[in-house]
């Protein structure tokens, strides 16, 4: 007995320990509903069997995450088929919507495998009713493949049917609280669904398309005044050989838009509305076929740009400047706005060409980064003097990052160091094969445009030691800085190749006649 009382008074402390010790059901909501954010629907509504006052939570959280990988892996769903998972899964995912209260919806998130606009569709109806904010919709088929054929299923089709009749909204009322949407592999069967969709978004201001099918679709408009980020990511997969990527065109009514990416092929942009307040752009083309096509498609892109600030572009994008789309009548947008551009392209002739032209464009350039890949031929390209405004008043630091030794990569440091009157700084960083310094030794005898240039050259050994060895270029001769991780060494020397050898066989000769001149002495004193 009092033994067991002992227990009694040892195990009731304990419990009032436990109890006063529960932090986690002392936090704020805000923070319960932030930890429960990371959670699925599914598994947010096991927390209710913690206590009491986690009963009510998943109810009321703000961020609803709808995951049919997890929910297919319930017990209670493992005896089923995969369509009969399906239809459990899409009535879960309307009553979830009905069953709560009156507590705002900031976030939906939704991967499922099967997923295309009708259901978006009638996905939006129950957010809009629920005033939801931010949309991320997931497909697999954004991944893998199309179902350019393929049907609706009758449990799909009933939970369109449903959600319509239930909220009994209109699509043309728009989504006026929806401020960020996310697709990822959905498709579009029709240019009316993608019309409802991506038009007249009312306070849409972030905007992400990602691997989307619009095969059926010539033409595609994203209105949406408020709109500040806009990723058009048009790399869909091909289904029976067909490209379930966008190749129509391309309407923008996106006046506030801060920053614009797009990667995918040379589309059309046959409308747009100036973007005055455009900060940052990418555009990343695949390969053209019909080059007439590039230079006509691709125009009216840059103009659409052309008040951007930063602007990173692919290798087809330095090619339309180049001479030789000349004879497709290309009509140049100068890029006055312009303060940072960044370049991946090779060291062919139409490549620099193209990079000179656009450099001649961007009056007001004060940074370039330039990022060479592996040529496709070999060709031969001799620099010359040509009037550049931006390196003659703004440009003062160029960084170039390379691989292996690029053809033309010499003439190119020459163009620079002729025609760069504000250039200051060349910073060249190797990736895999180490550059020779030795061949920019040869470069001392450009006439400068500057009184002095910096050129850089840093790399990496396998090692993990950092190398950099620093050239000044100046009116009276070339100076070298070498410096390892381990210790600092300055050599200054107002050096010309030539000069160099001779100065070496000079000191020889003058080592061995004070050699001969020894022996002599030591001959006549003994």
């Amino acid at each position: 007995m009092g033994f067991t009382r002992k227990i009694l008074k040892c195990s009731q402390p304990e419990n009032e320990k436990i109890i006063e010790h529960d932090w986690l059901s002392n936090l704020p909501s805000d923070i319960l509903y932030h930890i429960l954010s990371f959670l699925s629907v599914t598994e947010a509504m096991k927390t209710s069997l913690l206590s009491r006052k986690w009963r009510y939570i998943p109810d009321s959280a703000p961020y609803l995450n709808f995951d049919f990988r997890d929910f297919w892996n319930q017990e209670h769903c493992l005896a089923l088929s995969y369509d009969e998972c399906m239809i459990k899964f899409w009535s879960f995912v309307k009553w979830a919507f009905i069953i709560r209260d009156y507590s705002p919806i900031f976030r939906l998130r939704l991967h499922c495998d099967y997923f295309n606009a009708y259901q978006l569709q009638s996905l939006f109806c129950l957010c809009v009713v629920r005033n939801v904010q931010e949309v991320d919709i997931f497909s697999g088929y954004g991944v893998l493949r199309c179902p350019v054929y393929s049907f609706l299923h009758a449990h799909v089709d009933a939970f369109i049917q449903n959600v319509n009749s239930l909220v009994k909204f209109e699509n043309s009322m728009g989504f006026w609280n929806l401020k960020t949407l996310n697709l990822v592999g959905v498709h579009f069967p029709d240019a009316d669904i993608a019309k409802e969709v991506l038009s007249d978004c009312g306070v849409l201001e972030n905007l992400f398309l990602e691997r989307c099918c619009f095969l059926m679709i010539k033409f595609l408009k994203i209105s949406a005044k408020r709109l500040r980020n806009l990723n058009f990511v048009n790399d869909g997969p091909y289904w029976w050989g067909h490209m379930c990527m966008f190749q129509g065109e391309l309407e923008l009514r996106t006046p506030n838009l801060v920053s614009f990416y797009y990667s995918g092929p040379v589309i059309r942009l046959c409308q747009y509305s100036d973007m005055f307040f455009l900060k940052n752009a990418s555009i990343k083309l695949r390969n053209q076929n019909n080059p007439g096509g590039l230079s006509v498609d691709l125009g009216a892109m840059v103009s659409g740009i052309r008040h951007v600030e930063e602007l990173s572009v692919s290798p087809n994008f330095v090619l339309y400047f180049s001479p030789e789309f000349s004879r497709y009548g290309r009509k140049f947008s100068p890029f006055d706005s312009l303060r940072c551009l960044k370049i991946d392209m090779r060291g062919i002739v139409d490549h620099v060409e193209g990079l000179i032209k656009l450099l001649q464009h961007s009056p007001n350039l004060e940074a370039l980064c330039i990022q060479f890949i592996q040529p496709s031929r070999i060709s031969h390209w001799k620099s010359r003097e040509v009037d550049v405004p931006c390196l003659s008043h703004n440009l003062k630091e160029i960084e170039i990052a390379v691989c292996r030794d690029p053809v033309n990569f010499l003439e190119l440091i020459k163009f620079f160091l002729q025609n760069g009157k504000s250039l200051e700084k060349i910073n060249i960083t190797q990736k895999e094969q180490r550059l020779n310094p030795e061949k920019f030794y040869a470069l001392h005898e450009v006439q400068l445009a500057s009184e002095a240039v910096s050129v850089s050259i840093s790399s990496a050994s396998p090692s993990g030691r950092k190398e950099l060895i620093k050239l000044v270029y100046g009116k009276c001769g070339l100076s070298v800085v070498t410096k390892t991780g381990k210790s600092n060494i300055r050599i200054r020397r107002s050096i010309r190749i030539a000069a160099k050898k001779s100065a070496r066989l000079v000191e020889r000769k003058m080592r061995c006649a004070s050699m001969n001149v020894g022996i002599q002495t030591s001959r006549k004193t003994s």
